[in-house]
């Protein structure tokens, strides 16, 4: 059997004490982040918000749905798909139909 050793863990002083010397570095990155992080979730509402539109504009279309359950038309160069009961939308502008295939 191993022998354990004694270890003694250092106590982290009080937040107010520890400084980084390279705290100015952190400090500018860690706003930016946060910045980020914020326009990342504004961002995320927005989306779900008009993915909920295009799901009720869709399902009041009362467009016939394939076999499997989905619903799938082009308008104007994009292919609009909704599976119903998961609630993925799709939508694929024809450029990128062309780059995928």
């Amino acid at each position: 059997m191993a022998k354990k050793k004694n270890q003694t863990k250092e106590e982290q002083l009080d937040l107010i004490d520890v400084q980084p010397e390279n705290a100015k570095k952190i400090l500018s990155i860690a706003r930016a982040y946060k910045k980020a992080q914020q326009a990342r979730l504004a961002a995320l509402k927005e989306e779900t918000d008009l993915k909920e539109k295009v799901l009720a504009l869709v399902k009041d279309a009362k467009l016939q749905p394939l076999p499997d359950g989905t619903t799938k038309f082009k308008i104007d160069g994009m292919t609009i798909s909704v599976k119903p009961r998961d609630e993925l939308v799709r939508i694929i502008e024809e450029k990128e139909e062309e780059k995928q295939k």
